[in-house]
């Protein structure tokens, strides 16, 4: 029978689901309204659908308004979604878009490494893995999907991290209660990663364990994701160069899918 490197269940973020702001869930119900069918709505039509008080709602609406999450036409006196949906979509769309194309890329590295593939991205303040493909080898590393992951801490959130902006970067350290020794270290550990172009990371967070991380860039240069290999410390000996090297070749055709290109290529 197989035995799963699992990983330790106290490094995954806790999220409070019964931890909710009831302003925030109202302004939702009220971006939940618009369908395909009714994209344009009056004050009445959100009062009916909610069943919230036409002052409540307002309110909603103006600060909605102010975020430009919504727009008013004035002439019609109706609301519609903002343009920032735009921009969410896209984002939604390309993170689709990268997990379809990289999982050939992700299987051939399999094949290669024998070792466990993850496709990772930034998600808030953290590290989500939202596609993998698992090892060969009897003994291999369990990623669990959906799952949020500091991005302070090995290989594959330290990878993405270091391609984020300074506000984020700042974000997480801020969250983490490390040390400033830890931030100095962190932050030469990014510096680093940026400069060579892969993160390694071994018995890091796991005992036992090491990782791989590539970037995954689009054609603005923006991260998309990190690809990694993880497994065993022990299998890694007379591996990693070929690992690296693999793994950096398979995120720049990834990235390459994407539209990248090299500056001055």
């Amino acid at each position: 029978m197989n035995t799963l490197f699992t990983i330790c269940n106290k490094e995954i973020i806790n999220l409070k689901t019964n931890d909710t702001v009831q302003s925030v869930e109202r302004a939702i119900e009220l971006l939940y309204c618009f369908t395909a069918q009714t994209p344009e709505l009056t004050l009445n039509d959100f009062v009916k659908r909610t069943g919230l008080n036409r002052t409540t709602v307002f309110r909603l609406l103006s600060s909605l308004m102010k975020k430009e999450l919504i727009s008013k036409n004035e002439g019609k006196n109706t609301y519609q979604l903002g343009l920032p949906f735009i921009h969410f979509g896209q984002i939604v769309s390309e993170n689709l878009d990268l997990r379809r194309m990289a999982l050939p890329v992700m299987n051939r590295l399999t094949e290669v490494s024998k070792e466990t593939i993850s496709l990772n991205i930034v998600q808030g303040a953290a590290r989500i893995c939202v596609e993998k493909i698992e090892g060969k080898e009897d003994i291999r590393q369990f990623i669990h999907l959906g799952i949020p992951y500091p991005l302070y801490k090995g290989a594959s959130g330290k990878l993405l991290l270091a391609y984020s902006t300074e506000e984020l970067i700042e974000e997480v350290i801020e969250g983490s209660g490390m040390t400033n020794d830890e931030t100095k270290a962190l932050k030469k550990d990014l510096i680093q990663i940026k400069d060579q172009g892969f993160a390694f990371s071994r018995n890091e967070r796991i005992t036992g364990a090491f990782a791989i991380s590539t970037p995954i860039l689009n054609s603005q240069h923006e991260l998309m994701g990190g690809l990694s290999i993880s497994g065993l410390s022990a299998r890694l000996d007379n591996n990693k160069q070929l690992f690296i090297e693999a793994a950096i070749q398979s995120a720049e055709k990834l990235s390459a899918m994407m539209g990248y290109q090299k500056l001055g290529g």
